[in-house]
């Protein structure tokens, strides 16, 4: 009898425990992909979601066993709508986390609902300056960097490049200031001015007009997507290409951008945290799928992207797709256990990355077609300088 009881005992624990992992296999994750697709910033959040439908090819649909539904938001790259989508997100369709947001502004108006609601958001760009910072938060991870590491050592290049007299010009928003800021450190000659332009602008003759007229020997210009393209034809038009050099980071100039702004950006210096070229297996797979699906190198926003969605993925098959175990889930993301297309990647106490940053160059092919061609390594496995004000251990 004692024997027939302690069978059905195991028994019973065997069905259970097969029910347990039925219930995992079966598990579905609700992800949360929200990014500029329309707005003056759309040439970004469109390159976001090429990364993320590369990752989702490669990951076939899910994390592990762990299915996936995807509910898309656009934050149009203005704060209002990011709000919005976001509480749509959080109320509505009920997600168990949030990935994305393609600008600092958007940044600045959605972490703080989003921790709010102790929902856990992977970052698939620039992180700014207070998240990275004092209002850090243990449900905030970067997947790309801290706005100021994209920019680390171009203040030291540009000196070493000859520049005496430094102007600096961006767009009037949170990444703008942080950018043309670190553009200054280890620059060791005059900055003749700082100046911003409204994020809407796209007319910038006036202004280049002030730069030709300031005397400045170099200029650091920080406009992301279609700014950028619009800035850098209009240098061109202005015969300004190979008098007055222009260095900046990948936001100015990089894949998405290379068709409307042709040659006029051949020689440019910009600083990346992710380009094509980095040599590795896994941004070897990327580039070459990339490339396949889409008939060109991918820029960083889809570089980022695609490893914020690797990290996410590594974290829920630790977790077995139990992301409401949120001690679990948030070592597990902060394990970083995955191959980062852009080569070395941890996460620091703040959530942001430690990583490279590497000095490029807008080259040509035989073909004619452009490249970033990688000419230094400007800062290896470093860190943000705002990790020492955030409270995480």
């Amino acid at each position: 009898m004692k024997r027939i009881l302690k069978t059905g005992v195991i028994g019973a624990a065997l069905m259970m425990l097969l029910g347990l992992n039925q219930v995992l296999a079966d598990t579905k994750l609700k992800v949360g992909f929200i990014s500029a697709q329309s707005g003056p910033l759309n040439v970004l959040g469109l390159e976001q979601k090429r990364g993320f439908e590369i990752a989702m090819d490669h990951l076939g649909g899910k994390f592990g066993s762990t299915q996936i539904e995807v509910v898309a938001a656009d934050s149009k790259g203005n704060p209002s709508a990011t709000v919005q989508e976001i509480s749509r997100l959080i109320d509505k369709e009920k997600v168990d986390v949030i990935v994305g947001l393609s600008a600092s502004n958007e940044l600045v108006a959605g972490v703080k609902p989003i921790v709010d609601a102790k929902i856990f958001f992977i970052g698939m760009n620039g992180g700014v300056a207070m998240n990275a910072g004092e209002q850090c938060s243990p449900y905030y991870f970067n997947a790309a960097f801290q706005n100021a590491q994209l920019t680390t050592g171009m203040g030291a290049f540009m000196t070493k490049q000859g520049v005496k007299k430094l102007y600096l010009i961006g767009a009037d928003f949170e990444a703008g200031y942080e950018h043309t800021d670190a553009a200054k450190t280890g620059f060791k000659g005059e900055i003749v001015a700082s100046q911003f332009t409204p994020l809407t602008q796209l007319d910038f003759a006036a202004d280049i007009a002030k730069i030709r007229a300031s005397g400045a020997d170099g200029v650091f210009a920080f406009y992301p997507g279609g700014l950028g393209i619009a800035f850098m034809r209009q240098w061109a038009q202005a015969g300004l290409v190979g008098k007055i050099p222009v260095f900046s980071n990948i936001a100015l100039t990089e894949p998405t951008a290379f068709q409307a702004q042709g040659k006029s950006v051949l020689g440019t210096y910009v600083s990346a945290t992710y380009f094509a070229g980095i040599d590795n297996p896994a941004n070897k797979r990327f580039v070459q799928d990339f490339k396949t699906k889409f008939g060109r190198d991918p820029a960083s926003y889809a570089g980022l992207a695609y490893d914020a969605m690797m990290l996410l993925d590594s974290a829920v098959k630790e977790v077995k797709g139990n992301v409401k175990d949120q001690t679990a889930f948030r070592a597990a993301l902060k394990k970083a256990n995955f191959q980062s297309v852009r080569g070395p990647f941890a996460f620091n106490t703040n959530n942001h990355p430690i990583e490279n940053t590497y000095l490029t160059v807008v080259d040509e092919r035989s073909d004619g077609s452009l490249y970033l061609k990688q000419v230094a390594v400007i800062a290896e496995k470093s860190p943000d300088e705002f990790a020492k004000k955030c409270p995480l251990k």
